[in-house]
């Protein structure tokens, strides 16, 4: 980051003095930084140039070969997602006919599993986090996959809702 040498209001203390300057450097294109001089100790804020934006072509370019195997197993996972929601999306009637139920409840199962997704990410970026990311992916991919068809033989409602609800924290994981 490279500084302007524009001084700048110090960075704020409390709740909602930091809230309001964070707001109002929403609209300015500059960073707040603050910089600590080495012989004197005193601390001052300045208004500095954010980095600029590289071109994304290049960081593609920097992905080795195992970094673009996990990014295509990703996508394809989200695009098997991608399918399986808009499958059930639009079998809702059907569904609720199978299990005796009504659409409301379907959705709710379709609600469920997108809401347990940010659990499933949380607790696979702390799994991946401390075990590397392959290990976690290989086996959430396997459970992904083994839940995919437990969907499909689940004979009742309850079972399915179960399903659906363990396919969305395992589909967060991806």
């Amino acid at each position: 980051m490279e500084s302007t040498g524009q001084p700048a209001d110090p960075v704020a203390k409390g709740v909602l003095a930091t809230a309001r300057q964070s707001f109002h450097d929403l609209f300015i294109f500059k960073q707040r930084i603050e910089i600590t001089h080495p012989t004197t100790g005193e601390t001052t804020t300045e208004w500095a140039r954010p980095v600029p934006l590289r071109n994304p072509i290049s960081l593609l370019a920097q992905l080795s070969a195992k970094d673009w195997l996990f990014f295509i197993v990703g996508f394809l996972a989200w695009s098997a997602d991608a399918f399986d929601f808009h499958a059930l999306s639009i079998q809702q009637k059907k569904l609720a006919e199978f299990y005796g139920t009504s659409k409301t409840n379907i959705s709710t199962a379709i609600t469920l599993t997108l809401l347990l997704r940010s659990v499933g990410a949380a607790l696979f970026g702390l799994a991946g986090d401390k075990y590397g990311r392959k290990w976690p992916m290989v086996l959430n991919m396997i459970i992904l996959g083994l839940l995919q068809i437990a969907t499909i033989f689940s004979s009742t409602f309850g079972a399915f809702l179960g399903v659906r609800a363990l396919f969305g924290l395992f589909m967060g994981g991806v």
